[in-house]
């Protein structure tokens, strides 16, 4: 066989043999509780385990450098493999009693932290389940071929086509040390560091330790999925509604620029950041107003719960975290649609939301006014500059044609949604909710998406991983000349 081929398969078989111990963390939660979910979980971890080294065994002995190429193979193959393994013990559990397309829609929403899901009562659910579905955010936030780089020496020389396909936002070649493997544990360092916070502030907030844990998990990855069907909104604790918009926020940064603040022991950096700065000011403009607009068609009572709900709300769905305190599908005016667009821009590039990124938006406003004063002073060199740095016209370029995929992906998968059955408005929620991971639609479907046929389910499922691993990981497999090289 092709060495090519070979070293994707060794890698992917070693991917899914270490994956596959993560199925022993629910198993002790299920025997915690004595909820009868054990099984499922040890067949997966069985299942995983057998196929990871059927994959891997044949070739354990190849040795192969990395490219970028085989970087965009191995991602895309893996968070795919992932989320149909990830479907295992939802779809065997008799007590969720879904079909095998429902239970794969749920664990790519878990993995990709769109946080959308077909499960109803939530309350009622085994413990083992609950834990399940947000330590799929706990490992897809950050990314695990970003910890398989972190952990696994044997990636060292090829860490870098990994991470570059795994790693959200226009300019990957920035790392925080020499050595790719570094930077990814300092990245998850930070992550974890974050969650640890969360975690505690939510306990002593109120929460007991399982929902501090898995809510926390939730709230880091910027992922959504709750313990309750009134999400967040369940615990009625003001203080819990501020801390998970502190940490929605603090997980819609830029982690290296978080990393850095922590090395250098100085918040200068945040606000020396033109990024962080712009996602700040659009998050707090946006969040005044819609709290003026509650306020004026009395929707809640007093200025505070309109003040809180829009913050909450905003931060919620710019970071493409998705929680919920109070449903604002039927908020007045454009409030909702509002509220979609913004899961359209997301946050920082480089952080665990989805959506385009603000780097993004502030790039193509940057060249759309320097085109306009180019037109005034035809001769003049404009270079558009962020942060005091020109930034490369191959990176313009690289923007315009992510943005111009991201709409074009948006119009094509509204229209496939719509003639599997959906009205213009769920579908177009549909497909913002899962291309942005972002979670809440509107509609019928405003709060859970068990009512969309198998068909949908599958178009929103590819679309979900579209959105996680940022449409060119996908499209550039679509491509002949990408086999041809």
């Amino acid at each position: 066989m092709d060495k090519q081929l070979a070293i994707i398969f060794k890698i992917m078989g070693m991917l899914m043999m270490a994956f596959s111990f993560t199925f022993l963390i629910p198993v002790g939660i299920s025997l915690i509780y004595s909820d009868g979910q054990t099984q499922y979980f040890i067949s997966a971890f069985l299942i995983t385990l057998v196929l990871g080294a059927l994959w891997w065994f044949p070739f354990r002995k190849v040795d192969y450098e990395l490219k970028t190429r085989h970087g965009f193979i191995i991602v895309a193959l893996f968070w795919s493999v992932l989320s149909l393994i990830g479907a295992l013990p939802l779809a065997m559990s008799k007590e969720l009693d879904i079909s095998f397309i429902h239970a794969f829609f749920e664990a790519t929403s878990g993995f990709t932290t769109t946080g959308a899901t077909v499960l109803n009562h939530l309350e009622t659910l085994p413990k083992s389940i609950l834990w399940y579905r947000t330590q799929l955010h706990f490992f897809g936030g950050m990314g695990i071929i970003i910890l398989a780089v972190a952990i696994m020496p044997l990636l060292g020389m090829g860490g870098m086509a990994l991470f570059k396909a795994e790693v959200p936002g226009p300019m990957k070649e920035e790392k925080l040390t020499p050595r790719i493997a570094q930077t990814a544990r300092n990245l998850w360092f930070v992550y974890i560091s974050l969650m640890l916070a969360c975690i505690t502030s939510y306990y002593f907030a109120g929460m007991d330790l399982f929902d501090a844990i898995t809510h926390g998990f939730s709230t880091v990855a910027t992922a959504g999925f709750a313990n309750y069907d009134d999400s967040i909104g369940y615990f009625q604790s003001e203080v819990i509604n501020w801390i998970a918009i502190f940490f929605m926020f603090m997980g819609g940064i830029n982690f290296t620029l978080h990393f850095l603040v922590f090395r250098e022991k100085s918040v200068k950096r945040y606000f020396q950041n033109f990024e962080l700065r712009t996602f700040f000011f659009v998050s707090v403009g946006a969040s005044i107003i819609v709290a003026l607009t509650l306020h004026y068609f009395s929707v809640f009572n007093g200025w505070y719960d309109a003040i809180v709900n829009a913050f909450f709300t905003v931060i919620a769905m710019i970071t493409t975290t998705g929680f919920l305190i109070n449903p604002f599908s039927d908020w007045p005016t454009f409030l909702p649609l509002l509220l979609i667009f913004l899961s359209f821009m997301g946050a920082c590039a480089g952080s665990t939301t989805g959506g385009m990124k603000m780097i993004r938006i502030i790039l193509v406003c940057k060249q759309a006014y320097s085109e306009v004063k180019h037109l005034i002073h035809p001769r003049a060199e404009l270079p558009v500059r962020v942060d005091g740095k020109v930034i490369p016209l191959s990176i313009l370029a690289s923007v315009w044609a992510f943005i111009v995929l991201y709409c074009l992906s948006t119009v094509v998968l509204t229209l496939v949604m719509i003639a599997c059955g959906l009205s213009p408005l769920d579908a177009f929620s549909a497909v913002a909710g899962c291309l942005n991971i972002t979670g809440p639609a509107l509609g019928s479907i405003a709060n859970n998406y068990s009512s969309i046929s198998d068909m949908g389910l599958s178009v929103l499922s590819f679309t979900m991983l579209l959105g996680r691993l940022e449409i060119f990981t996908i499209f550039v497999l679509l491509t002949p000349s990408f086999w041809r090289s």
